[in-house]
């Protein structure tokens, strides 16, 4: 690493616990210490702890009570020193300097929390949360860390494999070549899932026929590295009301969706002959701008890209069918509840509802809600405000209780427009439950089945190698 960087003094990992009896505990480290640096290297981030820890024992440089002091952790090669910290970061969030044309935080009103305004184009997030990051805010030092430190796989916005087509996307003065960006981290044993927001009449048609197959060439079954592009998601490009004086797109319609499945499914064949997997996979949004079914398992593969949406509706449907299974026939008490959901989900949302409500004793509806806050295309769960759920269910014949998807709030508690679950059932005047994204949840929930025993694929989480020498 630079001069620059080892000189930067870290503002320190918060230790938020402490694992009892640990190498961690043994050496005096306690909740509430800054970690600061391990053997002399700052520390600005868990990465960073990880890393330089995972030989063993270690020197751990700390601040208590605004004094600085060293501890020796000593601990075998690979094992946990058993610290939990409250954040994954030292240091501030990476920010993004692009323009993209598409970028939805440029289309969000105004007035909102400040926090909802940042733009992360953060390597480390990327690694270790599936954050996409289009790589043009990554430093030199920090490219050779991430190689250094193997953080594996990455999450790239790829968009175009066209450098001047890139750059125009992305809002860039020039153009932004990545192919050779992705064949540097594949010679450093890095993975990348690539990502690609369609924009109709922009990257669409043969500049996605040539971004894929420039991608697909970085795959290991064909470059005969270790490492390489494992897959891609085409996610449609995400339009809201609020695009004053951003460069016109349009929406995807029905026809250009059906054409979009059309055309991937075909490339998707010969990746499956040429590569041993499909390759490309489109978001779940895709299938129902078009009427069409969401495939079957086995076209999902790993599901390498759930992070995206690409799969998240087939674990919903197979999820229905083994809760059917399960199903009592009554229920000792009566349950009344509403489901809320967006408008892309409605049908799914319904078809469950159906389900549920053939057990005797068990009335559900659903209240899909009209995202009249961002406007556009936007009709996910994920982006609805407490204001547009309160307006539905004020016009809906609301059951008992409310149920409402996790993925509306932050933490469990916050609306997009700064409304706590508290107060948002405060004024609905009704109890409200917030449920996963699971039908078992639900149904666990209102207590109509037992809950499910967790299984199925997850999104992938980080990992990382232990340095050069380490056990």
């Amino acid at each position: 690493m630079s001069e620059t960087l080892t000189r930067k003094r870290a503002a320190g990992l918060p230790v938020e616990a402490v694992d009892p009896g640990s190498p961690a505990a043994r050496a005096g480290i306690r909740a509430g210490d800054r970690i600061t640096a391990v053997a002399g290297d700052p520390v600005h981030d868990v990465l960073d702890y990880r890393f330089r820890s995972a030989d063993g024992a270690h020197r751990v440089t700390l601040v208590r009570d605004d004094s600085e002091r060293t501890v020796t952790v000593r601990s075998a090669a690979g094992d946990d020193p058993g610290i939990v910290f409250s954040e994954d970061l030292a240091d501030r969030v990476h920010t993004c300097d692009n323009r993209c044309m598409f970028c939805f935080i440029h289309q969000m009103p105004k007035r909102m929390r400040r926090s909802l305004y940042l733009m992360d184009d953060d390597y480390r997030l990327s690694f270790m949360h599936g954050n996409y990051i289009t790589l043009t805010n990554v430093s030199e030092e920090e490219f050779a860390r991430i190689v250094e430190q193997r953080l594996s796989p990455l999450y790239v916005s790829v968009h175009a494999t066209d450098p001047e087509l890139r750059g125009r996307l992305l809002g860039r003065r020039g153009p932004e070549p990545i192919l050779p960006r992705l064949r540097a981290l594949a010679e450093g044993r890095v993975d990348v899932h690539a990502q690609i927001v369609l924009c109709p009449g922009v990257n669409d048609g043969e500049q996605l026929d040539r971004t894929l197959a420039e991608l697909s060439d970085l795959h290991p079954a064909v470059s005969e590295r270790r490492s390489g592009v494992l897959s891609t998601a085409i996610v449609p490009v995400g339009l809201t009301r609020n695009r004053d004086r951003l460069t016109r797109l349009s929406s995807a319609d029905g026809a250009h969706a059906v054409a979009t499945i059309q055309r991937v499914s075909s490339l998707a064949r010969g990746y499956r002959r040429r590569l041993g997997t499909r390759f490309v996979w489109l978001s779940d949004e895709w299938y129902f701008l078009a009427g069409r079914t969401v495939p079957g398992r086995r076209h999902y593969e790993d599901f390498p890209q759930l992070e995206d949406g690409v799969g998240t509706v087939r674990l919903f449907l197979d999820d229905v069918r083994a809760l059917q299974r399960r199903l009592p026939e009554r229920v000792d008490h009566a349950v009344r509840a509403t489901l809320v959901t967006a408008e892309l989900a409605g049908s799914v949302v319904r078809d469950l509802a159906d389900r549920l409500n053939a057990v005797e004793g068990v009335e559900l509806n659903v209240c899909i809600v009209p995202n009249r806050f961002f406007g556009g295309g936007i009709n996910i769960a994920g982006l609805l405000t407490a204001q547009d759920v309160q307006a539905s269910l004020a016009a809906f014949p609301a059951l008992d209780v409310v149920c409402l998807p996790s993925i509306c709030l932050r933490d469990g508690e916050l609306f997009l427009d700064d409304v706590t679950l508290i107060d948002f059932e405060r004024e609905l005047g009704r109890p409200v439950r917030v449920v996963g994204i699971r039908p078992s949840d639900l149904a666990a929930i209102l207590g109509i089945a037992a809950p499910a025993r967790s299984g199925g694929p997850k999104a992938a989480r980080w990992r990382m190698e232990a340095p050069p020498g380490a056990a």
